[in-house]
């Protein structure tokens, strides 16, 4: 029995959240052949303040940019 789980930011639409989770579910299903009622596919949703890519929180402004840095002494490019 697999149990999938997604780490992503907080979800605001709902309908947009339900969706990941079936067509996740779906794919699971087809790729692996595991009857749909053995699939468990579950979200975790962690808020920007608690994650951090690159060493950056991911509430900050300059999150969008600074996250994609491979060092701390790279200069900001956007």
């Amino acid at each position: 029995m697999p149990v999938v789980q997604i780490a992503t930011f907080e979800m605001k639409d709902q309908e947009k959240a339900e969706e990941l989770l079936t067509e996740m579910t779906a794919t699971m299903h087809r790729v692996t052949g595991i009857p749909l009622d053995k699939i468990s596919i579950y979200l975790s949703e962690i808020s920007p303040s608690r994650w951090a890519d690159a060493g950056v929180v991911g509430s900050a402004s300059d999150f969008p940019a600074k996250s994609r840095r491979k060092a701390y002494e790279e200069e900001e490019t956007v």
